[in-house]
């Protein structure tokens, strides 16, 4: 598939994984709200590091996030997105609840 590593070719379980790690990043599945060109450019960055012998889950979703955290939210993945919306509105007193007096 890749020029670079012409012997590697995406199997099956490659691919499963691939749409696993998306989907737990919130590229893919019912409830996802990503722009498709994050998707298609997520999609091509996993495929990558496949082609180049990153093939856990724990390891891909790690680079996934990597790449989300060092391009100043360029490529964050929709969960990294959420995660930074829920902790910014906790932040501004958003979870704030009223304490019962007793």
């Amino acid at each position: 598939m890749s020029s670079s590593h012409p012997e590697h070719y995406l199997d099956a379980d490659d691919l499963s994984l691939l749409v696993e790690v998306l989907t737990a990043a919130g590229f893919y599945g019912t409830t996802a709200k990503a722009d498709p060109s994050g998707r298609l450019a997520a999609t091509r960055f996993l495929m990558t590091a496949l082609e180049n012998g990153i093939n856990s889950r724990e390891r891909l979703t790690a680079a996934l996030v990597e790449r989300g955290d060092a391009s100043s939210g360029e490529h964050q993945t929709p969960q990294q997105t959420k995660a930074e919306a829920i902790d910014r509105w906790d932040d501004e007193g958003g979870a704030i609840y009223a304490k019962s007096s007793a």
